[in-house]
């Protein structure tokens, strides 16, 4: 069988091939005119022209499965077609809520306001298409401190009064707190900071933030109900 030499501007780059010959590294959608070939150990040969195919686009795929940011934030996303000879990689990027966030023709995201939005890639050819959710949130602002609007509290048995605690700063993103009795025999404190004497005498109510664990405390004392007066004798003469 014949073997071959291939030469490219002169210069062998391939030697003693079989055929059919084989030309690798070429690039899609390509013209070639300067490739000759011969028989092995031959100095006189034919030259070759062609014209490489064009290679479509066959998917595209994102570096990302999903996106969380920050308000006014950014991130940039990688878009990746195949085949990696596709003769035309280019991309388009769009976002259908942009009031949320948006992205440029690099793939840069902008996070504008908190909510949720689709990125996506589409190759320019045969459309093909990549897409991530973005969720946009506002930027966690952690619980620096608790407060209460009472220092001391005084409640009867059976009776009910309320306690308040304001979280700090204003526009925490967690502004829960949890409430304590330091003794639920003198009196009870739910949910929502609402006292209910129970038996006369004090401990402390105590406020705890879901986020830190700041405290705040209150001296809550129950007083002992009054005695009812007692109803007047009917059969006591009047004075």
């Amino acid at each position: 069988m014949a073997k071959f030499d291939l030469y490219l501007d002169g210069k062998i780059v391939q030697s003693n091939i079989d055929s059919p010959v084989v030309i690798k590294d070429l690039k899609p959608d390509t013209q070639y005119d300067d490739y000759s070939l011969t028989f092995a150990g031959k100095s006189d040969g034919e030259s070759v022209s062609f014209k490489t195919k064009v290679q479509s686009v066959t998917g595209v795929s994102l570096d990302k499965t999903k996106l969380s940011i920050d308000t006014g934030k950014t991130a940039t996303l990688k878009a990746t077609v195949v085949p990696d000879n596709a003769t035309n990689k280019a991309v388009k990027w769009a976002s259908d809520n942009a009031d949320v966030a948006t992205v440029d023709n690099a793939g840069k995201v902008i996070a504008v306001k908190a909510g949720t939005a689709n990125v996506t890639a589409t190759s320019d050819d045969q459309g093909k298409v990549a897409t991530i959710k973005v969720t946009v949130k506002d930027p966690v602002v952690a619980v620096t401190g608790v407060s209460l609007d009472q220092a001391e509290l005084s409640v009867e048995e059976g009776a009910t009064a309320q306690l308040k605690a304001t979280v700090a700063p204003d526009n925490a993103t967690n502004k829960k707190v949890a409430w304590k009795s330091g003794n639920p025999e003198t009196f009870t404190i739910d949910g929502n900071g609402k006292v209910t004497g129970v038996k006369a005498g004090s401990a402390t109510a105590v406020a705890t933030t879901d986020d830190g664990g700041k405290t705040a405390e209150a001296k809550v004392t129950v007083t002992a109900k009054p005695e009812p007066e007692p109803d007047p004798d009917p059969e006591a003469p009047a004075e």
